[in-house]
């Protein structure tokens, strides 16, 4: 008899609070063999399952496990959400890197949250920072907790969507920096009101 997806999630529910980590770690790697083996072929019902059972299954794993699975996971484009998030907020940034950096299925709230910690690393702001796409719900907590560098390299990113409120944030620390506000400048989409405090500071 096959089980349906909600049969299977109850059973893996019931086993896994006696099952050890060698065995979490040998089933995770055979379901991302599995997923990884026809990704490309499975639909959006079919990921959902795969997330499903892999975030049971990460919860009770070993560092090297959860570090070999960031690197298989981030390269694929249509990777389990959650799961990805769930690494995307480890602290240990050898298991979150690969994520941050390269996945593109990784929620936005997820990586806002990753970045938005008390003495997060800045080597994780950096990773975060360095994505070819960031969405204004990110670009909000790295202008705020990120270094000149990292606020330079969203300044720079034409694929980096900054709000209003991140704008005016950056603007305001631009002091006597002409460098830092003609880079600002030369964006399109700096609100009006906000160009001419930058039209002074590079008149000056």
């Amino acid at each position: 008899m096959t089980l349906t997806p909600q049969a299977l999630l109850a059973e893996l529910d019931t086993t896994l609070p006696q099952a050890s980590e060698p065995w979490r770690c040998a089933v995770l790697r055979r379901i991302t063999d599995l997923f990884l083996s026809s990704a490309e072929l499975y639909s959006a019902q079919q990921v959902a399952l795969f997330d499903a059972v892999m975030s049971r299954l990460i919860a009770g794993v070993d560092r090297t496990t959860l570090v070999e699975l960031s690197c298989r996971l981030a390269g694929v484009a249509n990777a389990p959400a959650n799961v990805l998030g769930s690494l995307a907020r480890h602290l240990d940034i050898s298991i979150c890197g690969p994520v941050l950096e390269q996945a593109k299925a990784v929620p936005d709230k997820d990586l806002a949250e990753a970045a938005d910690r008390d003495r997060v690393d800045p080597n994780i702001l950096a990773k975060i920072a360095a994505r070819p796409q960031l969405g204004e719900a990110v670009t909000d907590v790295l202008l705020k907790r990120g270094s000149p560098a990292i606020q330079r390299a969203i300044i720079d990113n034409p694929n980096a969507h900054i709000s209003e409120g991140g704008f005016a944030r950056v603007i305001m620390g631009v002091g006597g920096d002409k460098d830092l506000a003609g880079a600002i400048a030369a964006r399109s989409d700096v609100p009006a009101e906000l160009r001419l405090w930058l039209t002074e500071t590079l008149s000056q």
